[in-house]
Parts: structure tokens; C-alpha cells; sequence
């Protein structure tokens, strides 16, 4: 069985900050990644990445 990681579709940067965006505003990853067609569990990485970076 091969591994998945790092053979997804890549997506540009200000199209992420964009998702996160959403999320903070909605409070709802799982709603904001249906709305786009993503994967949720991706919408959730993004924005603990994006949380890290921060501090």
C-alpha cells in the first residue's frame, strides 16, 4: 500500500488563507471545505499550520 502524503493537489497560498479566513469567520471547518470541495481534514491542517506560525 502506498502512502498518500505529498500526492495531493497543491493549492496556492492565498487561495489557503483565503479557507482559513472562512473558518475563522464561520467557526466551521467542515462547512467551509464542503462549500470549496475539500477534503475537511485538509481545511483543519491549514488552520493549525496557520495557528502555529503565529506564535
Amino acid at each position: 500500500m502506498s502512502k498518500l502524503r505529498g500526492k495531493g493537489k497543491r493549492y496556492p497560498e492565498e487561495f489557503k488563507r483565503q479557507i482559513i479566513k472562512e473558518v475563522e469567520e464561520t467557526g466551521n471547518a467542515t462547512l467551509v471545505a464542503r462549500r470549496h470541495d475539500l477534503v475537511p481534514g485538509t481545511v483543519t491542517r491549514w488552520v493549525r499550520e496557520s495557528k502555529k506560525k503565529m506564535d
